[in-house]
């Protein structure tokens, strides 16, 4: 779909084909890997770089003998152009919807521990709009910010830290931590905890495969206190250790509070940890500098206002 003429120093020369074919070599590392994932030959992708940097009077990708390194005026192009070509894949969608009508797809990915925090609204949105559709992939967040960057989902509801920083992002409510006792663990009889009350314990904890979060929050309150964990279990997925503590797994499982609350857990002991510092930061992740459709955008907004801090609203227009 042609934007101009393609006359070098038009300055709207560009058409959307140049703009996707940059992108993939960008995304692929190589113009050999770009030209078989876009199912072409080579030579006509190296012509395409070669007539985009014509055209624009700049070098996009340094490239010397195997050394190949995106410029920094490539990768300005290559953002404002994951962009447009974002904005373009949904403009027909949303063409298609009515002025006020929320419907089609929302693709939404969730980590383990945030499951609650989407779940929640989904019924009463399902409700309120029954022609809208979600899609909901579970996974760890390092495989959710892949999909994201691949642009296989609208949003993500994720805990902090990220790895990528091309984010839009919405905070959520801080989720404490508890101590869940199972079969044969005998709990304390105070309601609150330290990490001293679990130095004997068997514990099971939930651990990112691209580190940070809850974990290590964890480990680093029994290291402050000099106390060494007995950790006979770990897993990047929460419903994990849910499931071993249903089978009569004799551990204590420290877990977010709202999961254990909202998932099968109410009639096993538990205790808050009374830690300064020690709770999960969720947050709603998007491209910010791709398209998002209005449907997505008022899905995010439903999550946001149930599972947000009091008062806080979102920083953009439905």
């Amino acid at each position: 779909m042609p934007c101009g003429t393609g006359q070098r120093g038009s300055g709207v020369g560009m058409d959307l084909k140049r703009l996707e074919y940059f992108c993939a070599i960008v995304e692929k590392g190589q113009i050999s890997k770009a030209a078989e994932a876009l199912h072409i030959s080579q030579p006509p992708l190296s012509m395409r770089l070669k007539e985009l940097e014509e055209e624009l009077d700049v070098q996009l990708i340094y490239r010397e003998g195997k050394a190949w390194q995106v410029t920094p005026e490539g990768e300005a192009l290559y953002q404002r152009a994951q962009f447009i070509l974002s904005y373009v894949a949904g403009l027909e969608k949303d063409i298609r919807e009515s002025r006020n009508k929320v419907s089609g797809l929302v693709r939404i990915g969730v980590c383990p521990p945030c499951l609650s925090l989407a779940s929640t609204p989904i019924p009463a949105l399902n409700r309120e709009f029954p022609d809208l559709r979600f899609r909901v992939w579970v996974m760890d967040n390092q495989s959710l910010e892949r999909h994201m960057q691949e642009r296989n989902l609208d949003f993500a509801l994720v805990q902090l830290p990220v790895q990528n920083a091309n984010y839009a992002m919405l905070p959520l409510a801080r989720q404490e931590f508890v101590a869940v006792y199972g079969q044969g663990v005998p709990p304390p009889e105070a309601r609150s905890i330290g990490v001293e009350e679990l130095r004997e314990a068997p514990l099971m904890l939930s651990r990112r495969r691209d580190g940070g979060g809850g974990y290590d929050l964890i480990m680093r309150a029994f290291q402050d206190k000099g106390v060494r964990p007995n950790v006979v279990l770990d897993s990047q997925d929460t419903r994990l250790l849910h499931k071993l503590l249903r089978q009569g797994m004799s551990a204590v499982a420290i877990l977010p509070e709202r999961e254990v609350a909202a998932g099968t857990l109410e009639s096993f002991p538990m205790r808050r940890l009374d830690v300064p510092g020690l709770d999960l930061a969720p947050v709603l992740i998007w491209l910010e500098h791709a398209y998002l459709s209005r449907t997505a955008r008022r899905v995010i907004q439903c999550l946001h206002k149930v599972n947000a801090d009091p008062g806080e609203q979102p920083d953009f227009e439905i």
